[in-house]
């Protein structure tokens, strides 16, 4: 599985914690627009849908941590089976 890896954070530059983030928790944005409006619903980047409140299957994206500068950079644009994801965190782990 060939894809690209954040690496240093593009806050402080240190380098990034490798990760997962869960599909079914969402994903939320509000841009500045839709917060000025009297009632402004979040974007679900996530598209976790139901997933939010009912059993589903595991679902993950990468994601990138910088603990010291508390940035989370998650990669929504490739869900990721829990089958897919344990092959990639035992590859990443062995790159640790």
């Amino acid at each position: 599985m060939t894809e690209h890896a954040f690496e240093k954070c593009p806050r402080c530059g240190e380098a990034l914690q490798a990760g997962f983030a869960h599909r079914a928790i969402g994903l939320s944005f509000i841009s500045p627009e839709k917060l000025e409006q009297f009632v402004s619903l979040d974007e679900d980047l996530a598209q976790s849908g139901l997933r939010k409140l009912l059993p589903s299957r595991a679902e993950y994206f990468r994601s990138y941590l910088c603990r010291g500068c508390e940035v989370y950079v998650i990669d929504f644009g490739m869900v990721l089976g829990h089958t897919q994801a344990k092959e990639l965190a035992r590859s990443i782990a062995g790159e640790a």
